[in-house]
């Protein structure tokens, strides 16, 4: 950027007077609105996007080094890279050897053989990519589990582990339902934590021992009565307060998928449940 943003503005005061300061103000307001990025190459970073390159079965799609408005001081850097799931180690080892100096984040996307795609997110860390449990694994036992899906793989602010479908999974995410404690401990997180498991048509939180019990009742679901729709409480606050199993499902079902619930076992039993519009 041959000026600065205050130099640019200036100049503008300086030719057209007060209705260019104004102007300028619109354009710095927008600028900090937007959270513009404003492009800071290195030659470090540089080498290090070559260096990742190399690595075999790994394709870097993107990268940025960056600062942003409105301060214009806090550096940034970003790698994003697709990778095969035999080359995932061998990335890994590479990017925590790596002697660039300042911390990138990184978005890692892993396809198997099986064409189980997994999306990791790391926050900015320098060295090893901050993902929050050992990814090459969790991958692995992904694509045993549940093969094709795509899916998040991601630590939450609470320290949930969650596995959210890149796509409107819903049947084919029952598998990983089933499975999900076993998903969580390849990861290595504490044993008897929760596991989300969601989608845009699916979302449940499998607490210890329930992956089988809530696989059984969505597939009886899916299968005898045609829910297409199914959310039950997750620990957060819904808008209205109430904590409820919500669904899609034809009406001559309604009695039936209410009757299922309650037979489940399952804690969500003593929770109301609300019908969709299909």
């Amino acid at each position: 950027m041959p000026r600065s943003l205050g130099a640019r503005i200036g100049i503008g005061a300086a030719v057209v007077g007060v209705i260019a300061v104004g102007g300028a103000g619109v354009v710095l307001f927008g600028v900090t609105v937007d959270e513009t990025h404003f492009d800071r190459p290195s030659a470090e970073f540089d080498a290090l996007r070559t260096e990742i390159a190399t690595v075999d079965g790994v394709e870097v799609v993107g990268s940025e080094r960056w600062v942003e408005a409105p301060t214009f001081s806090d550096l940034s850097s970003s790698m994003s890279v697709t990778v095969r799931a035999d080359a995932l180690p061998d990335l890994l080892a590479r990017v925590c050897e790596s002697t660039y100096p300042d911390a990138v984040s990184w978005a890692i996307e892993v396809d198997t053989a099986a064409e189980t795609r997994v999306t990791l997110f790391s926050d900015a860390a320098h060295g090893c990519p901050a993902i929050g449990f050992d990814p090459t694994p969790v991958v692995a036992e992904i694509d045993r589990v549940a093969p094709g899906v795509q899916v998040q793989a991601a630590v939450m602010d609470n320290g949930m582990f969650s596995l959210f479908a890149m796509e409107n999974g819903f049947e084919e995410l029952v598998p990983l339902v089933a499975q999900a404690e076993t998903v969580r401990d390849a990861a290595e997180l504490a044993p008897g934590g929760a596991v989300e498991v969601a989608a845009t048509r699916l979302g449940v939180t499998v607490g210890p021992g329930e992956g089988p019990a809530y696989a059984a009742l969505l597939t009886r679901l899916i299968d005898d009565y045609g829910v297409t729709y199914f959310s039950a409480a997750s620990g957060g606050t819904p808008i209205d307060g109430v904590e409820k199993v919500q669904l899609a499902a034809p009406e001559r079902h309604h009695a039936a998928v209410e009757a299922a619930i309650a037979r489940s076992a399952l804690p969500l039993t003593a929770l109301p449940v609300a019908f969709l519009p299909e």
